[in-house]
């Protein structure tokens, strides 16, 4: 009876420890960002866009409103949050909107990570600068 008891609990425990989108998975998800200049009396592009380097990249995870962790981009434009669990993450960078208004717009890049070990490379992200 005893193991009978001991069994139910632990089973009890383990249908109950869901886990959430966060740290402490094997799962990763990668990109680069770009950033385009823009003349701010035309809201023309201007040259091409480049890699954009020691930019703030944040991630939410599930379905929170606040970020839950950070990186900065390499002198490449790339960027990754490793050791992540299977669940549903948002990726986003801050632009600027134009030039007339003075203001900033989130890029949102919403992400699932269905197997326990996927690398999940998402598309370039692009960023404006005026």
């Amino acid at each position: 009876k005893a193991l009978l008891a001991l069994l139910f609990t632990f089973s009890l425990l383990v249908i109950g420890c869901k886990k959430e989108p966060g740290e402490g998975g094997r799962a990763e998800i990668q990109g680069v960002l770009y950033e385009q200049r823009y003349n701010g009396t035309t809201d023309l592009p201007i040259g091409n866009a480049y890699p954009l380097s020691d930019a703030r990249v944040s991630i939410i995870y599930g379905d929170g409103d606040y970020p839950d962790n950070d990186t900065r981009t390499s002198p490449e434009g790339r960027f990754h949050f490793p050791w992540l669990r299977k669940g549903d993450y948002r990726i986003y960078v801050i632009s600027e909107c134009n030039a007339y208004n003075n203001c900033t717009v989130g890029i949102y890049t919403d992400v699932e990570i269905s197997g326990r070990k996927d690398v999940v490379v998402i598309d370039t992200i692009l960023v404006r600068n005026y």
